[in-house]
């Protein structure tokens, strides 16, 4: 621990590492950009990445101080796995023009010794600025990994059943905590992992545990703002920890960075990231509070974030099943998410299913071919061969095997040539749709049975077998842009998962067969995409407009 008073003994930086000179008139966030510059220099890429550190840049940590709501006279700052402190140093800056406030207290938690070396002179830094400014400054640097000192706490209070937590028996309690924590996954028999047994499961990702117990120490009032990787809003792996994390707090504000590389400026983050604030959930928060959402594409256009204004349980609906977190764009947005939400219908209720193409290549290898030799091989097929609305196969100058023979060991892996929509499963962010589907009618490929690579998803028929107009109506739909701006505000993966197509809705079998029968007639449009928009859009009452309109506004 390295406590923030004048004679406080703290940790010798290695040898050849120097700080960054700043200039005389520095802020203390310049001052701790300057230090991360001259850290992440120093520092090996190895050291960096297996430790999940990622610094904030100082327009985004400028960014994510202007959010908290409640400032009082005597502040009580968390910031766990501060990196080089400039969250810190941040709210140090956010608080000197804060009238109401004259005393900070400052908790950073980093293991990295350097780091922790770092945030100190930070702090020491702020410190000195804000007494130039009437504010006081005290702090402690620990030396802990923050998951592990608060182990007890997050195991008693996930036995809380879901109930708000006795804050009285928790300690030290914070008006705010703030955040970039570190991102890597841990093992499931990790000390850390087995403390969040009953909020996470598998192998989690160790930044989900430090939003859990920050949860648990704000106080009454307290509020937490993280800028954390999107992965947590959707999907089943965090819908233990979505229930835990938001059965505690209520968010307050949301910002999405809609660029997955831009954000974290040359430090190879390749994911789509938000910034979360919440405050302490209370009884008041039945009722339908409201929650900024604002997007930017990274930090560059902060000042520029478009905004809108919308009720929480617009954002949290506790009836889907996996409670994901909706991030629209514009009001047009949730209108577009209500309608489809009345739509009756899905994959089950049709009598349809989806399944994941089952020929891992890796660990097929020699029952692949790149030549035919008839009547023993079949059709494989890739993601590569599924266009919108199209199926393409073979692809002439392709690299990749595009047979698959047949024999004992791969008839599990072989597939009855049937009538499917096939679907990627993963995508390009920039590309035009995240989902791309295709009909494969049973007549497209002769062959009694073919192989379905494991990068594609495949709708099949349970009860019965799909015909022409049923494939073609879901396939349309699936690649409308309705849908895909449907999807893209509950999911920011460019990975489309089974487990989520079964949930989402699907209108009526008399409506999909009325889209199937009108686009089948056009197939061969050149403009395909625009005709299944208009379908779609026509048959199913949606909205004529799909331009966002962009607000600006700031936090």
């Amino acid at each position: 621990m390295i406590e923030g008073v004048a004679n406080a003994d703290h940790f010798d930086l290695p040898p050849g590492f120097g700080l960054a000179n700043a200039a005389e008139d520095a802020s203390p966030v310049e001052y701790a950009e300057a230090v991360g510059r001259s850290y992440f220099s120093f520092i090996r890429h190895e050291h960096r990445k297996s430790g999940g550190q990622y610094q904030t840049p100082a327009a985004i940590a400028k960014f994510m101080a202007r959010f908290p709501s409640n400032w009082e006279s005597h502040m009580r700052v968390l910031d766990p796995g501060s990196g080089v402190g400039i969250l810190s140093a941040a709210i140090c800056e956010e608080a000197s023009v804060r009238e109401v406030v004259e005393s900070l207290h400052i908790d950073a938690y980093e293991t990295d010794a350097v780091l922790a070396e770092i945030t100190y002179r930070v702090l020491a830094f702020s410190r000195e600025w804000l007494i130039a400014r009437g504010v006081d400054l005290t702090f402690e640097v620990k030396r802990e990994d923050f998951v592990m000192a608060h182990g007890a706490t997050l195991k008693a209070a996930a036995k809380n059943n879901g109930r708000i937590w006795d804050l009285d028996n928790l300690g030290t309690r914070y008006d705010l905590v703030i955040s970039n924590p570190p991102y890597f996954k841990i093992g499931k028999d990790d000390p850390r992992a087995v403390a969040g047994g009953a909020i996470v499961h598998g192998q989690p990702n160790v930044y989900a545990l430090f939003m859990a117990i920050s949860a648990e120490l704000i106080s009454d009032v307290g509020e937490l703002v993280f800028i954390v990787p999107r992965s947590f809003a959707s999907g089943p792996y965090f819908k233990r920890f979505r229930e835990y994390f938001f059965e505690r707090v209520t968010p307050k504000a949301i910002h999405l960075f809609d660029s997955r590389k831009d954000v974290f400026d040359k430090q190879d983050v390749l994911q789509e990231s938000l910034i979360i604030s919440a405050g302490k959930r209370v009884e008041e928060d039945k009722n339908d509070g409201r929650v900024r959402v604002s997007h930017s594409d990274a930090a560059h256009d902060l000042a520029d974030s478009r905004s809108v204004n919308v009720g929480i349980h617009s954002i949290l609906d506790k009836r889907r099943a996996n409670r994901e977190i909706c991030i629209p764009d514009c009001l047009e947005d949730l209108e577009l998410v209500e309608r489809i939400h009345g739509w009756p219908n899905f994959l089950h209720s049709l009598g349809l299913d989806i399944s994941t193409g089952p020929v891992v290549p890796f660990r097929a290898v020699d029952l692949l071919s790149h030549v035919s030799s008839e009547p023993i091989d079949c059709p494989l097929l890739w993601m590569h061969h599924v266009s919108p609305m199209k199926v393409k196969w073979p692809l002439s100058r392709f690299k990749k095997a595009q047979w698959i023979r047949q024999s004992k060991e791969s008839r599990k892996l072989l597939v009855a040539n049937q009538s499917y929509v096939l679907l990627r499963r993963f995508s390009a962010k920039e590309e035009k749709r995240r989902l791309v589907a295709a009909p494969l009618l049973r007549d497209h490929i002769d062959s009694a049975l073919i192989g379905l690579e494991n990068h594609l998803n495949y709708i099949k028929g349970v009860s019965r077998e799909l015909d022409d107009e049923l494939v073609f109506g879901v396939a349309a739909i699936l690649n409308s842009t309705y849908m895909d701006r449907y999807f893209r505000m509950f999911n920011g993966n460019t990975q489309v998962n089974a487990t989520e197509l079964r949930v989402m809705p699907l209108p009526s079998e008399e409506d999909i067969r009325m889209i199937g029968t009108e686009i089948r007639a056009r197939r061969e449009s050149e403009n395909v995409l625009d005709d299944i928009d208009d379908v779609v859009g026509r048959t199913l009452n949606l909205l004529p407009n799909l331009n966002r309109e962009r607000v600006a506004a700031a936090p």
